[in-house]
């Protein structure tokens, strides 16, 4: 199998094959695009860094401990961490139905004949693929920005911002998954004269369904994040109660809701987590159940019973929510075709054609393409060395690296370290790191860099638990110092993971330069900050057009790259 990426906040990890064709050349062009990002703003601290903001910073992180606490902003915050929950729910429910249909749509085995190679169905797959592949090249942000100036601060907007995006992302996972799954029992189904959809949904799917769940889960924790960002961009939540307490200074409000992400955030991480070492668990009892005379009459493994539970509790807990959170949110699906709605829509569409490139031409819009690059390239460094470090400490007691296993303490500490800096949305700590740091490049580097560390310190973490560490077990038992055990059997087998894993965290970074454009991070997020505070339209679409296409060719690159890890 081959790890699939998620474009929106993380990425669903499956097993890498390293490969070593090409790596060379790769890694060359890796340090020398690295070595142009760093000297794209300049490094000078004098003109980086602002020493007076180190007081707001201190006053920030103080009130971390001292959280307000007061009856009422305990239940604002009650009150808002359940519309930010809804957002969720409801955007990942959405983002499932899109993605249930995309993914069937996008599946190779849908285009292809029983045998031969796909011809004719291809141009319908690439066609496919192509559609979906522009909603998912956009930050949900982007979506919300639009809804927002058509529907008015409705909580449809948090709810499509979520849907349309994530759906899209969902298909194409839901695709990759589905292609992987054996292809004996469709071909045996078609040979019979069963269509190619009827053949997909009876006999792949099946096969499929605990990654396609397991994955709706995941989706449902970045979801939750997600909502917290579209509250700053108003559409209310939490996130909208962290800009207001922001826009005061109320630094002791800002961490009440800060806090209540940190939980939200925590309790997501661990359902799904928990599911999929469920998953993980069955993959491994199935895969031994032959060997096991009690099993082979129907008679189901305790593992698999409790996977089943568990799926069965979480999929009930979410049917009773999703309709229980469109009520609470008062959701209105018919202002969506409501006059309002048509004339306003129509009228940004109006306005939009032809996009402008606007002051300074393509000239400075190339130049702001550039710095997204840079400002992503830089963002995903910082967060891979910080990530790996945080990783290697993070592991759970009873897993070992080499001979050595992580006390409780150590391990506990540094994943609540990882769940608050991937909780906290990028531009809350991009607002933060503007006090120190004057506008530019770097505000965003940082913030982004702080972010992705706690998202790629978790999948890294998870990919050191899975790993089988039997390899540097018997070195040690040879006598191999455990810094030689990790060298000689640990890294190099975790390498090509770790790199994957950033390599769709760098995808995902360019889409998400959008949301520390509000603080004045250098880029095309700063160029669409500014086109839609004064309303320009044809200048967003050609600032929107643009981010596409460096996202996808951002996209081609880093596949091209995790080929040559497989």
């Amino acid at each position: 199998m081959t790890t699939i990426g998620s474009e929106a906040d993380d990425t669903f990890d499956l097993p890498v094959k390293p490969r070593h064709r090409g790596r060379q050349g790769w890694m060359i062009a890796v340090v020398i695009v690295v070595g142009w990002s760093v000297t794209k703003d300049g490094i000078d601290p004098t003109e980086l860094v602002n020493p007076g903001g180190w007081s707001q910073v201190r006053a920030f992180f103080s009130a971390m401990f001292n959280p307000d606490l007061s009856r009422d902003m305990l239940a604002l915050t009650v009150r808002e961490s359940a519309v930010t929950v809804g957002y969720a729910l409801v955007g990942t429910a959405l983002a499932l139905l899109i993605g249930s249909f995309g993914g069937i749509l996008l599946t190779e085995r849908i285009w292809r004949p029983i045998h031969g190679p796909m011809r004719r169905g291809r141009v319908g797959w690439l066609i496919g693929r192509v559609a979906f592949a522009v909603p998912r090249s956009m930050h949900e942000v982007v979506f919300g920005l639009v809804l927002v100036n058509i529907l008015g601060l409705n909580p449809l907007v948090a709810v499509l911002s979520i849907g349309i995006p994530f759906g899209a992302v969902t298909a194409k996972v839901f695709a990759d998954l589905l292609d992987e799954a054996p292809t004996g029992p469709e071909e045996v189904l078609r040979a019979s004269g069963a269509g190619r959809t009827t053949a997909v949904l009876f006999a792949t799917v099946p096969h499929a369904f605990a990654d396609l769940v397991s994955y709706a889960f995941y989706r449902f924790e970045c979801s939750l994040r997600s909502a917290a960002v579209l509250g700053i961009v108003g559409a209310g939540g939490l996130g909208f109660q962290l800009a207001l307490s922001f826009q005061s200074l109320r630094y002791d409000q800002m961490w009440t809701f800060l806090w209540a992400l940190v939980l939200l955030s925590g309790i997501g991480d661990r359902w799904s987590s928990a599911l999929r070492r469920r998953r993980n668990a069955v993959a491994v009892e199935m895969r031994s159940v032959s060997k096991i005379p009690a099993l082979d009459h129907g008679e189901p493994s305790p593992v698999q019973s409790t996977q089943d539970r568990a799926l069965r509790l979480s999929a009930l807990i979410c049917a009773i929510g999703v309709p229980i959170s469109i009520w609470r949110l008062d959701l209105d699906f018919s202002s969506l075709w409501a006059p309002r709605a048509r004339t306003l829509s129509n009228k940004i569409v109006a306005e939009s054609w032809p996009p402008q490139v606007g002051i300074g031409g393509f000239k400075e819009l190339f130049n702001d393409a550039l710095d997204t690059v840079a400002l992503a390239v830089l963002s995903i460094v910082i967060a891979a060395v910080l990530g790996s470090l945080l990783a290697s400490l993070a592991k759970r007691p009873n897993v070992s690296l080499g001979n050595a296993k992580g006390p409780w303490v150590v391990s506990s500490f540094v994943r609540l370290l990882m769940l608050i800096s991937r909780s906290v949305p990028p531009p809350v700590w991009a607002f933060v790191v503007v006090f120190v740091l004057f506008p530019g490049l770097w505000p965003g580097v940082v913030a982004l860099g702080i972010y992705n560390a706690g998202i790629l310190g978790r999948l890294q973490a998870e990919v050191i638990e899975n790993h089988d560490h039997r390899p540097a077990e018997t070195l040690a038992a040879m006598g191999a110092t455990t810094p030689g055990a990790l060298l000689y059997a640990t890294v190099p087998a975790l390498a090509s993971r770790f790199v994957a894993l950033s390599l769709y965290r760098w995808e995902v970074a360019i889409r998400e330069t959008v949301i520390v454009g509000v603080v004045g991070a250098a880029g095309l997020g700063r160029r669409l900050d500014e086109q839609t505070s004064s309303f320009d339209y044809d200048g967003i679409l050609a600032t929107v057009l643009a981010l596409l296409l460096v996202t996808i060719l951002v996209d081609l690159v880093s596949a091209s790259m995790r080929r040559n890890l497989r």
